[in-house]
């Protein structure tokens, strides 16, 4: 293994050993929790149903599913293929703060999820930009904090989530 890789499995240690401490409390844990159900798959679906209510508001209902469907394949594959263990299972004083998970690391599906979503919301409300990618950035980071996922993990997370859509954005006349 390369002195890179290795150097970098040792930085990601660290970092999630530091933020896996946070949620140690049980108040910060609920708020962690919370937060990071915005990259759920129920947050895309309710918008997809919120924006499908009204004509004039149907085409980002439509957008907003070929983006989700256009990235989960993409990333459920690469989970398969790589089959990285979680943080959690790999370190021993690293703690699954959140529910048990059965399927792999990288890449990060709920920060894929939220970039997502953002990526394409900010596509028709500009104006709501820094506020969706802000939110996006915090789900990646609830991630983490929960010893679930590695920062490349949200990285590469968050690179599928923004470039797909705006491919599939581009194709939008």
């Amino acid at each position: 293994m390369s002195a890179y890789i290795l150097g970098l499995k040792r930085f990601e240690y660290k970092l999630l050993s530091v933020l896996n401490l946070i949620t140690e409390k049980k108040f910060m844990r609920s708020i962690v929790l919370s937060l990071t159900q915005l990259g759920d798959s129920i947050t895309p679906l309710v918008l997809v149903m919120f924006f499908s209510m009204r004509e004039s508001t149907r085409t980002i209902a439509l957008t907003l599913a070929a983006a989700h469907f256009c990235t989960n394949i993409p990333v459920q594959m690469i989970k398969n293929m790589v089959a990285r263990p979680r943080p959690y299972q790999t370190y021993s004083n690293i703690c699954n703060k959140g529910p048990a998970l059965k399927d792999y690391s990288f890449p990060s599906g709920h920060t894929t999820s939220a970039f997502t979503t953002a990526t394409t919301l900010a596509y028709y409300m500009p104006g709501a930009s820094l506020l969706l990618y802000g939110l996006a950035a915090i789900v990646g980071l609830t991630r983490m904090l929960l010893g679930v996922h590695y920062p490349t993990d949200v990285l590469i997370g968050s690179l599928i989530g923004t470039l797909i859509p705006i491919i599939l954005l581009s194709l939008i006349p």
